[in-house]
């Protein structure tokens, strides 16, 4: 009889994370239409189960860097479960249930205010952030450096 190898879960929320930031909708040159939007709700998802498959394994990732806005200071776990918190319940919802109006995304340093009233402030250059409402999410400072911290304890593939 043969045996499957088993998968990790945690190394394949990792690829799975990681597939999607190399979405090409999150490129500079990406259609600025609302197509970026069920691939970002996917990565927000993906990311917030890493988090859960590194906690049950003892690793918090708690940086706080650029990551509270309006002066408020938020870790980025917290931030990841808001955003889970604002997108439908379950992945085959999504094309349905997104609220397409609360989304925004900002190319490089900047601020300013969007079509839906929400002001925002973007600190880096050459970088893209996510909003869901107000809430600012990076895709490299943020999700990519949560991605690398995650990384650093994953186990060994057999």
């Amino acid at each position: 009889m043969t045996t499957l190898p088993s998968i990790d879960p945690l190394n394949h929320g990792l690829k799975r994370a990681q597939e999607l930031m190399e979405s090409p909708t999150f490129k500079r040159d990406s259609a600025q239409d609302a197509s970026w939007h069920i691939p970002f709700a996917e990565l927000i998802i993906a990311v917030d189960e890493l988090l859960i498959q590194a906690r049950q394994r003892g690793q918090q990732v708690e940086f706080i860097d650029a990551v509270g806005v309006h002066g408020k200071i938020q870790d980025i776990t917290s931030l990841i479960v808001w955003m889970r918190s604002s997108l439908p319940p379950r992945r085959d919802d999504l094309p349905t249930q997104l609220q397409h109006h609360r989304l925004n995304r900002y190319f490089d340093q900047g601020t300013g205010y969007f079509a839906n009233g929400c002001f925002f402030t973007t600190d880096y250059s050459d970088e893209l952030a996510f909003f869901i409402d107000d809430q600012r999410i990076y895709l490299e400072h943020h999700i990519g450096r949560l991605i690398q911290e995650v990384e650093a304890y994953k186990p060994e593939e057999k």
